[in-house]
């Protein structure tokens, strides 16, 4: 073989295609094969039909004159046909071929006849049709059947030997399985060694810094020695423009790779890069013993289809681990994003509480008994001992006693707006009740059978009923909402619908309002929709999960 298979470059002006002219000269001897075809063909039916005739059997002399003539006739009529032309030379060989089996049934009818020793007579001449049909069929089959048998014999006396479109359609299935990269090199290595009787495989895999190590040798022996250095950027530019190489072109730009006393140095070797999208992805090293058969172009197109598809299943597993990693990484912050939420609602809830719970604890009890303080006053003015005070006096008391108790009312709804107790005391149904008689509109609840739910949720409803009300009350003065609780297998719907104007979604960009329910109900894994059309009303539908109910508590 040579010192390299990569194709050398072309001469300045040789990437022009050129065409061989047909001349007449060659058209001519195209047509003669033809007419000779026929004629063998002609000949090969003449022949036994005649030496079957001189021994009493076969066909009638006139069917095997009229068989002929329409095989020479077909050999005429192929001269006029371009197609018939080009192949002219395999229709030769094909009735060549023919003209051989029909040697061979004329032989084997003249051996019958020495077998007899004489012409058939009688019943015996009943027997030439049956031999003649198996000879025909010993003849057929003879070609077949010896190359089969010489093909079992090298396999029992080699091993089985897979063709290369069987190695290929092998590899392909592993890698189609998901078989791991590694173990996919390893039995492609181990494929390759055994179906192409090779000494040595190497495959070369590129590593996380950009170069290329050898990564496994098959088979792996004790006397291995030290791995040679990875190859750098500037020698994989080298293999990037690089086929299926020899020996001489390794001597040439990768000396180093070449052990000193290896089938290398004695010319059996070729080496393939895997390269996928100007990337060299893998190397593929195959050695061979200096005495065994020398590797031909069959060896050197399977090996290059095999780096082929090599390159493909890399590049592809490259681009899966990718999208794992990405996927992994979205997966894991949307996680962080869904307890940043929880957390933040959940901090928000408990604000909420404790600033309900300072009203109620603090100023509403000091103006409650500030109240207390004002009615005793006002109580002792008009007593018999309270000296007669005059009106003046005891309006100014009764104003104050109306001011302080508007204070109490007025504290009291915000710390109910803030986090009604009615809400963690009784749950949903009776926390919306009173909130809709808060309400300026005119509100129906209707909460079915809607037991407890966790806290969490039980607060992201509210809340979201409650921010529902205050922009129906903004933007459908007048109208009259409905609220209604369901429970849907583990999850429960709460639905707001009001007969109001109503709007166009897609002309009304949506406000803060709907953002604080979507992120109210996000934290807990719920959804919200709004649905409204100009005229008929505005409907918003949340969902959130509903594991298990809670005890009332």
């Amino acid at each position: 073989m040579g010192a390299a298979v990569t194709e050398p470059p072309l001469p300045a002006g040789a990437g022009f295609r050129t065409h061989r002219r047909v001349g007449p000269g060659t058209g001519r001897r195209a047509r003669l094969s033809l007419l000779l075809s026929g004629l063998i063909g002609a000949a090969g039916v003449i022949a036994p039909g005649v030496v079957v005739g001189l021994l009493g059997g076969g066909p009638a002399w006139w069917v095997t004159a009229a068989i002929a003539g329409v095989v020479f006739a077909v050999g005429v009529v192929l001269t006029f046909s371009a197609a018939a032309r080009r192949a002219s030379t395999a229709v030769l060989v094909g009735a060549s071929e023919f003209g051989g089996l029909s040697v061979a049934v004329c032989t084997g009818l003249l051996v019958l006849l020495l077998v007899f020793g004489r012409l058939p007579l009688g019943a015996e001449r009943a027997l030439l049709d049956p031999a003649l049909v198996a000879m025909l069929v010993v003849a057929v089959l003879a070609g077949p059947l010896g190359r089969r048998a010489a093909r079992a014999t090298r396999s029992a006396l080699q091993g089985v030997r897979r063709s290369p479109d069987e190695l290929l359609a092998d590899f392909a299935e592993r890698a189609g399985r998901g078989t791991p990269v590694d173990d996919l090199l390893r039995q492609l290595a181990e494929t390759m060694r055994r179906d192409w009787r090779l000494a040595r495989v190497q495959i070369w895999a590129d590593r996380a810094d950009g170069t290329l190590a050898r990564t496994l040798v098959v088979p792996a022996t004790a006397e291995e020695g030290p791995d040679p250095a990875p190859l750098d950027a500037g020698e994989l530019a080298t293999l990037q423009r690089t086929g299926v190489a020899g020996p001489g072109w390794l001597e040439l730009w990768l000396p180093h790779l070449i052990e000193e006393d290896g089938p290398a140095r004695r010319g059996q070797l070729r080496l393939a890069p895997a390269v996928h999208g100007g990337e060299v992805l893998a190397l593929v090293v195959i050695e061979r013993d200096a005495d065994a058969d020398p590797f031909g172009e069959a060896d050197e197109r399977a090996l290059a289809e095999v780096v082929r598809r090599l390159a493909i299943v890399l590049r592809n597993r490259a681009l899966d681990e990718a999208l794992q990693a990405t996927l992994a990484d979205l997966r894991r912050t949307n996680a962080d994003l869904q307890a940043s939420r929880t957390r933040l609602v959940a901090a928000s809830d408990a604000t909420r509480r404790r600033i309900e719970r300072d009203l109620h604890d603090g100023a509403q009890q000091h103006l409650v008994a500030l109240a207390v303080g004002l009615r005793l006053v006002r109580d002792g003015v008009d007593g018999p001992d309270g000296g007669g005070a005059g009106a003046g006096t005891t309006e100014l008391l009764d104003e104050l006693d109306r001011g302080v108790r508007d204070s109490i009312q007025a504290l009291r709804d915000l710390a109910h707006g803030i986090y009604p107790p009615l809400l963690r005391d009784a749950g949903l149904g009776d926390a919306l009740r009173a909130a809709a008689k808060r309400s300026p509109l005119t509100v129906h609840v209707d909460a079915g059978d809607v037991g407890r739910l966790p806290e969490q949720a039980e607060a992201a409803v509210y809340f979201c009923c409650l921010e529902a009300l205050q922009n129906a009350a903004k933007h459908a003065p007048g109208s009259t909402v409905t609220i209604t609780l369901r429970t849907e297998a583990d999850r429960m719907v709460v639905r707001v619908a009001d007969d109001g104007p109503g709007f166009d979604p897609a002309r009304v960009a949506g406000g803060g309002g709907l953002q604080n329910m979507a992120d109210r109900l996000g934290a807990i894994g719920g959804t919200i929709d709004l649905t409204s059309t100009p005229g008929e009303g505005t409907v918003l539908t949340g969902r959130v999960p509903a594991p298990a109910p809670a005890a009332a508590g």
